[in-house]
């Protein structure tokens, strides 16, 4: 079976939505102290929910919490890690995971296999697979995780929530994407890059060496070091 961990505050009515993507379990773990992505908390939530179901493949998203996390939980877990993967299968002989992803700057593609310990882990870049069709007729299990709330290790406290105040579209959810290179020749014509994505209703995006070089801000950047898309 196919199964998701659900972790959060009041989370549970998108306990459903996961079943009508694929999931055949939702596990749900709901608390105050989940309400925000705290490492340490989330890390012996997942683990614990791993230790004692015991899965055989843990896929988290390759986002910024997931890249915080899988790391975490493999080191708990003593088992390996792939990470940023852009293909997966299963090996029809052994069963083991076959995790593709970049390598040497993106010049070679390495398949990796974690043949010796469970389970096997990978993350996953975001927009490299197409997303599943919602099926509202599927029927699921939904199963509380019960812990103790007291358990979980807090060493570290959330001061405060900061809103990024921008109006630069999100490029990793945009169906229309300008990207630039050094061939624009100078800073000032990435304003022009901007305004043509804007008055298409897009993103402007830029490569690593014109981020670097500081004609962009990073937050646009697309490629093996920044975002992964997937326009129109």
């Amino acid at each position: 079976p196919l199964c998701a961990m659900l972790l959060g505050d009041q989370v549970a009515k998108l306990a459903r939505d996961l079943i009508c993507f694929g999931a055949d379990k939702v596990y749900l773990a709901q608390s105050p102290q989940l309400a925000v992505f705290i490492e340490d908390a989330f890390t012996e939530v997942i683990t614990g929910l791993i230790k004692e179901h015991k899965p055989n493949i843990v896929l988290l998203g390759a986002t910024a919490i997931g890249r915080s996390l899988a790391p975490r939980v493999a080191s708990r877990l003593e088992t390996g890690l792939t990470a940023d993967c852009t293909g997966l299968e299963i090996d029809t002989e052994t069963k083991n995971l076959l995790q593709t992803r970049p390598a040497f700057g993106g010049n070679l593609m390495a398949t990796i296999v974690c043949p010796n310990h469970r389970p096997q882990m990978a993350s996953v870049r975001p927009k490299v697979f197409k997303a599943a069709q919602q099926d509202q007729m599927r029927i699921g299990k939904i199963i509380r995780y019960d812990y103790k709330d007291h358990s979980l290790t807090q060493r570290a406290q959330l001061l405060a929530v900061v809103k990024e105040t921008t109006e630069t579209a999100n490029i990793a959810e945009a169906d229309i994407i300008i990207a630039a290179g050094l061939g624009l020749g100078d800073a000032e014509n990435f304003k022009i890059i901007e305004q043509l994505a804007h008055a298409l209703g897009g993103a402007a995006a830029a490569s690593r060496a014109i981020v670097d070089a500081g004609w962009a801000p990073y937050a646009h950047q697309v490629g093996q070091t920044g975002k992964t898309v997937r326009p129109k």
